[in-house]
């Protein structure tokens, strides 16, 4: 080996105190190894094993990546061959050491320093926690702002992170936040000689400590916005209302809608110029306002408010009359209503804003269609013109019809069928409607059931005559929409049995204007097919003879009749009497002659079954002849007297069958 008297002084001098270094570290280990018989698995910073206590003092307890923490005395006297292990794992004694006296971490976490060395050939181990902090950049958002503002919203990843925040707002400026007043997003003014593409930066600062890397972000500012306007308000249907707008470049709007009084935001936005569509109950006025939006919440100037307009129009003879409500925008300056008639303007412009009504009567043809729309110029920021929908209404130019003539309302092939005499004014070759509206009885409410074209009878199939009375109107509308007065009310005459003995009918004419002279009640037999009438005057209740064997059904209507013989019919009605069986509750077969057998009687019989039971349920008596009864004998033999028990069962003429139980008492 070269002498070291050779070498340069400079690399001497490192050279010596490199081996020094290394000879010192090699006498440590080895007086370390010496003195200690230690357990591998023991943590030495809980269980020192009986070794001395040593110490010493940091310079700091937290630092940060990349900063060293350095020794600042603290040592116990007589502590020699002293070293550290800076990432203790808590396990034995290490064999490497460090001598200090400071010591660098390159990533966070929480470590801690063991301090091995010797007071008085002695162990003697201490142990410091350091925390060392991380230094992520500060991840977050700068946003611009009208008004040359600018706001800064730090992520909730690092948000938490660092004791307090530095930033530098790009014109000069620069300021500490708390964590607390970053999560309220704070913001920035400019000044007019600033930058205006300034470069922020956010640096996350622990306390006397350290700071993160800068992270930067460049913005463009925007200047204070212009009062954003709407040009055009047109209400395009019924349920739809479009706006054209206009404001500031990059300005962001939000468009909002009075409801119930307040404006609420309808979550529509836009920036520059361009045209918004709602959806709402355009045949009510509809307010609205442009509201500026930015990330700084700024308060700027919203825009007039604009009302939709609602127009009706209505026709009448020879002309059509507008109205609408006047115009309740807050723009300054109202300008004119102007009336569109099928596209083109009409009438004189209007300066008033309460007038709001207009009678147009050029030239109203009877049968046209005239389609109108009302228009409003008001002025404030700019000119806005407000459109209403259009309406549409068919001319009318003529006088209306007179009253209609007669009417009859009769059940003809199971459906109530009306014939009417058009009203005076209305010839066979003029064109015309029927209208027809009908009611549940004579208290119902009309509702219209048929329009006809050119037509004077109508047959409702719809209905059910059986069912109950049906009452009608009339009314005539000619070609211009002119129309006569309701008619007078005509109703189906009702055939029902509101009892057992009899049938009833309604009193309620089926003619009109005259009304009923008498009813006649027609009979047909439901066996033979044959008919009768039988006059009934005004009344209208009907009993049959009930006493009357040929009369168990039958089927009737009611002809109602006019002085000048009109005739009305009813609906038909079957009205049907059981058979009727009589019975003794007893008998005495003595031979004197006199209630000798037990016998039923009846009329309306076609089929007849009886049976006689004893009180163990056995039949002692049975036959099928109506003209036959029991003589009280039983297999030839009498019957013992009491009680016994009966069931009859008949089948009339027209297949209804009716059964009859009870008691005979049988007396010797």
């Amino acid at each position: 080996m070269r002498s070291l008297q050779l070498w340069p002084a400079e690399v001497r001098e490192k050279t010596g105190k490199v081996i020094g270094w290394l000879v010192a570290v090699f006498l440590f280990v080895l007086s370390i190894n010496a003195s200690f018989a230690q357990d591998p698995n023991n943590n030495y910073c809980v269980d020192p094993k009986g070794a001395e206590s040593g110490g010493f003092t940091l310079d700091k307890v937290r630092t940060c990546v990349g900063t060293p923490v350095g020794i600042t005395g603290g040592l116990p006297a007589g502590l020699v061959n002293v070293g550290y292990v800076k990432e203790y794992s808590g396990k034995g004694i290490p064999t490497i050491f460090e001598l200090g006296p400071s010591f660098l971490y390159t990533k966070p976490g929480s470590y801690t320093i063991l301090q091995v060395g010797s007071i008085n050939k002695n162990p003697a181990v201490a142990c410091q926690t350091i925390t060392v902090l991380p230094l992520d950049p500060v991840k977050f958002t700068a946003q611009s702002c009208l008004g040359r503002r600018a706001t800064i919203t730090v992520d909730a990843s690092t948000l938490g992170q660092y004791d307090s925040y530095l930033i530098r707002w790009g014109d000069g400026t620069s300021e500490e936040r708390s964590r607390t007043e970053m999560q309220a997003n704070p913001a920035h003014t400019y000044n007019i000689g600033s930058p205006n593409s300034p470069t922020i930066t956010v640096e996350g600062v622990y306390d006397r400590l350290c700071s993160s890397p800068q992270t930067p972000q460049q913005i463009t500012l925007l200047a204070t916005a212009t009062q954003p306007t709407i040009n055009a308000l047109t209400t395009i249907s019924d349920n739809s209302i479009e706006l054209k707008y206009q404001t500031s470049a990059g300005v962001l709007v939000e468009l909002y809608q009075k409801v119930g009084g307040t404006y609420v935001a309808t979550g529509q936005k836009g920036t520059g110029g361009g045209t918004f569509t709602v959806q709402t109950d355009a045949k009510q006025v509809q307010c609205f306002q442009l509201v500026p939006q930015d990330a700084c919440n700024s308060q700027t100037a919203k825009s007039d408010e604009v009302c939709s307009l609602v127009l009706t129009a209505q026709a009448a003879n020879k002309q059509n009359n507008l109205t609408w409500q006047p115009y309740t925008g807050t723009a300054p300056r109202f300008r004119f209503y102007r009336l569109i008639r099928n596209g083109a303007p009409i009438g004189p412009t209007i300066t008033r804003v309460s007038l709001n009504s207009y009678s147009d009567a050029d030239n109203i043809l009877c049968g046209s269609q005239y389609c109108y729309s009302v228009q409003a110029t008001v002025e404030g920021s700019a000119q806005t013109v407000i459109t209403s929908a259009k309406t549409c209404v068919t001319g009318l130019n003529g006088d209306p019809p007179g009253e209609i003539g007669s009417m009859v309302v009769s059940i003809e092939d199971g459906h109530p069928r009306l014939i009417t005499t058009p009203p005076a004014g209305i010839g066979p070759t003029d064109s015309y409607t029927m209208v027809v509206s009908r009611a549940s009885g004579a208290s119902g409410s009309f509702q219209p059931v048929a329009t006809l074209d050119r037509k004077s009878t109508y047959t409702d199939e719809s209905a059910n005559p059986s069912a109950g009375s049906y009452c009608y109107q009339v009314v005539y509308q000619t070609s211009c929409g002119l129309q006569t007065p309701p008619s007078k009310t005509v109703c189906t005459v009702y055939l029902e049995a509101k009892s057992a003995n009899g049938i009833d009918w309604n009193a309620v004419s089926p003619f009109a204007p005259e009304t009923v002279d008498s009813y006649t009640v027609e009979v047909i037999d439901s066996l033979n097919g044959t008919r009768q009438e039988i006059r009934m005057g005004a009344n209208t209740h009907y009993e049959p003879n009930p006493n009357d064997p040929n009369l168990q059904s039958q089927k009737y209507r009611i002809i109602a009749l006019t002085t000048g013989g009109t005739i009305s019919f009813s609906n038909f009605y079957t009205f049907r009497r059981e058979a009727k069986i009589l019975v003794p509750d007893a008998f005495t077969p003595n031979a004197d002659g006199l209630n000798d057998e037990f016998k039923a009687f009846g009329i309306y019989v076609d089929k007849f079954l009886m049976t006689v039971y004893n009180r163990w349920g056995e039949v002692v008596y049975s036959t099928t002849s109506k003209s036959e009864g029991w003589d009280g004998n039983s297999n030839g033999q009498q019957a013992p007297a009491g009680q016994y028990m009966y069931r009859i069962e008949v089948v009339d003429l027209t297949g209804l069958k009716t059964v009859r139980t009870g008691a005979v008492l049988l007396i010797r």
